[in-house]
């Protein structure tokens, strides 16, 4: 894999104060280090597991959370059955501690099943919690969640909006590809993943070249990061990441944000609907609406040729009554 020191950023002293707001802005990756060292929670974990969760106990107030429980024969890999008709994984709801508090119990059992907590909203876990880890530069709209585990492994995956991730507890690694390498990551279905969003069907941990070949490419062109608790990385929108734990509970604090309005809505429906509408048309009509596509989304044109005025929904930036309108006329058009 490549080196990390040739290809991202590695930032130190930055605070949660001090952040600038352009940063989070990055087209590329950043390592932020110590970046959260000063939050209590931090201090805790570098204490031990048990501190850590002893911490957290007076912010739970009997949330239940959802679990994935993992067989002990999957190695801690998320991802599907034997013939993709299911998950490898079971979920269940618990008591966020009682979670926690059973991860730390099965960490050294390599015959154990391991137990992860999916991102789960911390305004709603841990309420009390949200003020103490706040992020200057950050919007109030932008979404707080916490993820836990031991030793679980999740396959590249990408996340629509950038985000924040602080290590606060444990050891992780990330392991990152540019939206370039999608070719290379062998990705499963779109309408069925284990999260939500599609994932690699192969990982770093468990590589198989035989059925996998171009995953080869990938590892060349991948980017390795360890983050230790107090560390961060800053991760653009649309960047593929696998995330390991490493530490017998790993604890995860992560913010996504976006820079565009809500109203312009997400840009994975117009992906489900060009499948729709496009994908089963005959290739020289396809290659009609590429062209389409890149001259009016991806060649970033003006349109200087059209008055300003007459413009419409092709002025960049689109304004919010443009757009709701839009959102409305297509949603109409959907229904029939």
């Amino acid at each position: 894999m490549v080196n990390l020191v040739n290809k991202i950023q590695t930032l130190s002293g930055l605070t949660p104060s001090t952040l600038p707001k352009e940063l989070l802005n990055s087209s590329v990756p950043i390592v932020l280090k110590g970046f959260v060292d000063e939050w209590p929670l931090v201090i805790a974990a570098k204490k031990s597991d048990a501190s850590a969760i002893d911490y957290l106990t007076p912010f739970y107030q009997g949330f239940l959370v959802n679990t994935c429980t993992i067989p002990a024969s999957q190695s801690g890999v998320v991802g599907y059955n034997y013939d993709m008709s299911g998950f490898n994984f079971t979920n269940q709801q618990a008591p966020f501690i009682n979670a926690l508090e059973q991860i730390t119990q099965s960490a050294n059992n390599p015959q154990a099943d391991t137990l992860y907590i999916g991102s789960t909203s911390i305004a709603q876990c841990l309420p009390g919690l949200v003020k103490h880890c706040r992020v200057n530069t950050l919007n109030e709209g932008c979404l707080f969640n916490v993820w836990a585990g031991g030793k679980v492994t999740v396959p590249a995956h990408y996340d629509v909006a950038q985000n924040l991730a602080c290590c606060v507890a444990g050891k992780r690694r990330f392991t990152l590809f540019a939206p370039d390498q999608i070719d290379n990551l062998y990705i499963g279905p779109l309408d069925k993943a284990p999260g939500g969003q599609p994932i690699s069907l192969t990982t770093t941990t468990a590589a198989n070249f035989t059925k996998y070949p171009k995953f080869k490419q990938a590892l060349k062109a991948a980017i390795s990061v360890d983050l230790e608790a107090g560390d961060a990385l800053i991760l653009p929108s649309m960047w593929w990441h696998q995330v390991e734990g490493l530490g017998s509970l790993n604890i995860l604090f992560n913010y996504w944000f976006k820079n565009t309005p809500a109203v312009y809505g997400q840009p994975t429906n117009a992906l489900h609907l060009a499948i729709l509408n496009i994908r089963n048309l005959p290739k020289h009509e396809r290659a009609a609406w590429q062209r389409l596509f890149n001259y009016y989304i991806f060649a970033d044109n003006e349109f200087n040729h059209i008055p300003e005025l007459a413009q419409s929904i092709l002025a960049k930036p689109m304004d919010e009554l443009t757009a709701r309108k839009l959102r409305a006329e297509l949603q109409n058009k959907l229904r029939r």
